[in-house]
């Protein structure tokens, strides 16, 4: 009794869990304009990739082979691509950032957390000031890839978000 008794209550913590993570990201949507009118008139973007935590990488999975899989997507998009902020003429700066996190669960597999966002240069309305780096459009979801499964499950979900960035851009463009 005492095991099953277990089991529910981690299944229980689990759902809480995962109910206060989706509130958490739809609360912080609501105070944040996002969308593809902020990607009117880039000239182009940068593409920024984070390390991957070592409890996810592996199995082709890399930051330098999401970074070139997002580049690949933008590039046949015909979206410009800079190196470097240098290279960007416009003064938003604007870079795509593909951030992954997530962790292991012994003999279930690992969670994902995946997150591609635009982040640039604003201008506040109120003061005038520059707001570095600011996150103006944003994509992100969470998946389970089995034991067993094959990491290479998460690259297509990265380009799955890049492709909404793309449509977005298209729209504006």
């Amino acid at each position: 009794m005492k095991d099953a008794m277990t089991v529910h209550q981690t299944v229980g913590l689990s759902s809480v869990i995962l109910v206060v993570f989706a509130a958490t990201a739809v609360q912080a949507q609501q105070f944040m304009s996002t969308g593809r009118d902020t990607l009117r008139g880039l000239p182009g973007v940068e593409v920024l990739v984070e390390p991957l935590a070592p409890e996810i990488e592996g199995d082709g999975l890399t930051a330098p082979a999401i970074h070139a899989n997002v580049e690949r997507v933008l590039r046949s998009s015909g979206i410009p691509i800079y190196a470097n902020q240098t290279e960007n003429p416009s003064p938003a700066k604007a870079y795509l950032y593909v951030h992954l996190n997530g962790f292991s669960v012994p003999r279930q597999g690992h969670v994902v957390y995946v997150q591609v966002h635009l982040r640039q240069t604003l201008r506040s309305v109120v003061t005038g000031s520059n707001i570095v780096n600011a996150m103006s459009w944003d994509q992100q979801t969470v998946l389970l890839v089995p034991a067993g499964r094959s990491m290479q499950s998460v690259h297509a979900e990265v380009e799955s978000l890049v492709d909404r960035f793309v449509e977005d851009w298209r729209r504006v463009h």
